[in-house]
């Protein structure tokens, strides 16, 4: 199992979390980081991120507001060729149709 640079980032400002802590549990589970976020990701993202803008305001801003770092995650899965394991199924696949997601 693999996670994106911002995924790690996120949980280290949990309380109770630190860096130290996101360490030990990535070893001792497995998981690795992929820090290299490629132009063709930055690329994805901001056009998925565009239309989701676009959409938002056509509807009217209803719902939780995304940030770009849901769309770093999104397009890194993609560009990467992975299956994207995520509460927000319906957020990737509507900003990325040809990403497989699975949902928690």
């Amino acid at each position: 199992m693999m996670i994106s640079a911002p995924v790690f980032a996120e949980p280290v400002a949990c309380p109770g979390r630190d860096e130290a802590f996101l360490n030990t549990f990535l070893k001792n589970t497995g998981v690795i980081v992929d820090w290299d976020l490629d132009e063709s990701v930055w690329r994805a993202a901001g056009r998925a991120f565009h239309s989701y803008a676009t959409r938002r305001r056509k509807q009217g801003g209803s719902g939780p507001r995304l940030i770009l770092a849901d769309f770093l995650i999104g397009a890194h899965a993609l560009e990467r060729g992975c299956e994207l394991l995520t509460l927000g199924a319906r957020l990737y696949g509507a900003a990325f149709p040809r990403l497989r997601t699975f949902g928690v």
